[in-house]
């Protein structure tokens, strides 16, 4: 398996802003940008790991029951194909149409309904027909002020009964040292804005490639 090269922190803000500045700092169109720019070169893209997320794996493993997951934001495609592969019917949208294009080039065998859509403005029939839904950094990149609050009052209503949600991102201890996006999330914000759900856990860690830099994995479910 080839290695992703790693990008650094400069380059990474360098990207952003690039693809910000190509659509007038619309807060989530330049994502669109950004993945056209990219041309198929995944080292452009600076979030992507080109495998399933090993924390969402290990947690969905041990505390779910294959079903029907929705994957938020799901950018090349890793996670989507990762829950597949243990079982689930999976759909995973992207704002991007070129991001939703290039998982179907990667993943031309998988039956992950790959789609374009909006957390802001979920399909009809997304309401209540999930078992699992895992958002990963989506909400620490959409700016506050609103649009990030419309994203996380939509994300409940699209579980089922007893329905699991799974969030991971970068955590405010107040050391934020880079240009946002992404905007860390502190505690006191995801859990109030999911508190229609029960919450299962809340868990800081650190990642070893990156450890001046605060994560979470929290979890919720539809309790009926």
């Amino acid at each position: 398996m080839s290695v992703m090269k790693k990008i650094s922190e400069f380059e990474r803000e360098e990207l952003i802003s690039r693809a910000k500045s190509a659509v007038n700092d619309e807060p989530i169109e330049w994502f669109d940008q950004l993945y056209g720019m990219a041309n198929r070169d995944p080292t452009i893209i600076p979030w992507a790991r080109m495998a399933p997320n090993p924390i969402m794996m290990n947690w969905v493993e041990k505390n779910c029951s294959v079903g029907n997951a929705l994957v938020i934001g799901c950018g090349l495609g890793d996670d989507a194909v990762g829950l597949e592969t243990i079982g689930f019917n999976v759909t995973a949208f992207d704002i991007s149409e070129h991001c939703v294009d290039w998982c179907k080039e990667r993943f031309p065998t998988s039956n992950v309904d790959w789609l374009v859509g909006d957390i802001l403005n979920p399909k009809q029939e997304w309401y209540g027909n999930f078992d699992l839904i895992v958002e990963i950094h989506i909400l620490q990149a959409i700016p506050d002020g609103g649009i990030r609050e419309k994203a996380a009052e939509q994300m409940p209503k699209l579980l089922g009964d007893n329905g699991k949600m799974l969030c991971i991102g970068r955590l405010d201890d107040g050391h934020q040292t880079i240009q946002p996006p992404p905007w860390p999330l502190k505690e006191t914000w995801l859990i109030d804005s999911f508190s229609v759900l029960q919450s299962l856990e809340f868990t800081p860690f650190r990642n070893d490639d990156s450890l001046d830099v605060l994560r979470y994995y929290a979890a919720w479910q539809n309790t009926v």
